[in-house]
């Protein structure tokens, strides 16, 4: 059984990771910010990733590590704690990682490292297209991007950065933020209607520490749909967006946020689609 550090291991996409490797018969250890259960967590660690040798200690004998240790955002953050939290606490990890002699490494990067999408010159957004971060959070993601490729470089490390569309959780709250961004068009235009579920985002990186796969990669993540029941095309008319060129989809509702290079490089499909997370429970239709 392999022992994998997971960061950030009570947040909502921490929790869904933990889940999904133990189920899969992992030795999982998380970390994070909060306290622990009350009469203590024998899998779990309290700590602040800026403490660069408690991560180091944290991450010894591991055989993974899936670092989700940041916040979703820098908002009601200075830029210096933003940077801190995640440039810092980033470097950190794969650093830590480097120590103990971990080679195969999933953290999680983000959408915003493309910045304005009606700014793109050609959609579907793939990650060959341009990057244009527009404030300190998505500029950390990039630096924590070249940072991999230099530690694939130098130490023959494997660490995929998952750029990551909008996650949606199986909670209460969850897809009673997911009908609120469905119900309401324009909020999903700045991330092209694009989703991601939680589990989704596990099976992904579990995908890359199954594989072979050498060196450094990213991936863009999302659903293989957008979260809307009319074409991508029409929305993009609607909101703004009807100047950027389109290549011509599959279907109506395909993610304008392409995934092809993960599904053809790893074989990783979504599972998990908008519609059937809204429904209701069997037991109270």
């Amino acid at each position: 059984m392999k022992r994998i550090v997971v960061t950030g291991s009570k947040g909502g996409t921490g929790q869904s990771i933990v889940s999904v490797l133990s189920e899969a018969g992992y030795d999982v250890v998380g970390i994070d910010l909060l306290a622990p259960e009350p009469f203590g967590e024998s899998d779990y660690i309290q700590l602040d990733l800026r403490d660069a040798t408690g991560v180091n200690d944290a991450l010894a004998g591991a055989d993974g590590v899936i670092h989700f240790g940041s916040p979703p955002a820098d908002c009601n953050r200075g830029t210096t704690e933003a940077f801190g939290m995640l440039a810092v606490a980033g470097f950190n990890v794969f650093q830590a990682a480097r120590n103990v002699g971990i080679k195969r490494v999933a953290w999680a990067s983000s959408i915003e490292v493309y910045g304005d999408m009606e700014k793109q010159p050609q959609l579907p957004v793939t990650e060959e297209s341009p990057l244009a971060p527009p404030g300190i959070y998505g500029t950390s993601k990039l630096l924590l991007e070249r940072l991999a490729l230099d530690y694939a470089r130098w130490y023959g490390m494997s660490i995929a950065g998952f750029r990551l569309s909008r996650i949606i959780y199986d909670t209460p709250f969850g897809r009673a933020r997911l009908k609120q961004i469905v119900d309401d068009e324009a909020i999903g235009g700045d991330c092209l209607w694009s989703y991601i579920d939680a589990r989704d985002v596990a099976t992904a990186c579990q995908a890359w520490l199954e594989s072979d796969h050498q060196g450094t990669e990213v991936f863009n993540l999302a659903a293989a749909n957008i979260h809307q029941d009319i074409s991508g095309k029409v929305l993009l008319e609607k909101y703004g967006y009807g100047t950027v060129p389109i290549d011509e989809p599959e279907s109506q509702d395909q993610t304008l946020f392409s995934t092809r290079k993960i599904r053809e490089m790893l074989g990783w499909q979504a599972q998990y689609d908008w519609r059937t997370m809204l429904k209701p429970p069997s037991n109270q239709e």
